[in-house]
């Protein structure tokens, strides 16, 4: 049990940081948070939808390009057009919107 419970503050601390670095940069590498993180990408990914099922993060993923971007929801909640490619979105889950064009995800 008590590895558990570390283990799952370790993921809490990590999210924690990386919100901070995006939330005060503005945009982050994807990259640049793995090795700030001494993470994986995919943790990293993970992490990020964490934050978002909780409502703590809203902004964008290029994910071609790895950069977050952080905007407030309230920037792009009612949006029709990716703020990557000027392309039409399309609602792809809870709080999510996705462009099929360039692969963005959005998260309101």
């Amino acid at each position: 049990r008590g590895n558990a419970e570390a283990q799952e503050l370790g993921e809490v601390a990590n999210q924690r940081k990386l919100l901070d670095m995006v939330k005060t940069r503005g945009q982050l590498n994807i990259d640049d948070a793995v090795l700030e993180l001494n993470s994986t990408r995919d943790d990293v990914q993970n992490d990020l939808h964490a934050l978002v099922g909780r409502g703590l993060f809203s902004g964008y993923v290029d994910w071609d390009k790895g950069v977050l971007y952080s905007v407030e929801a309230r920037e792009l909640s009612g949006r029709k057009t990716c703020p990557n490619c000027g392309g039409p979105v399309e609602l792809a889950g809870k709080g999510l919107i996705k462009c099929p064009y360039c692969g963005a995800e959005i998260f309101l």
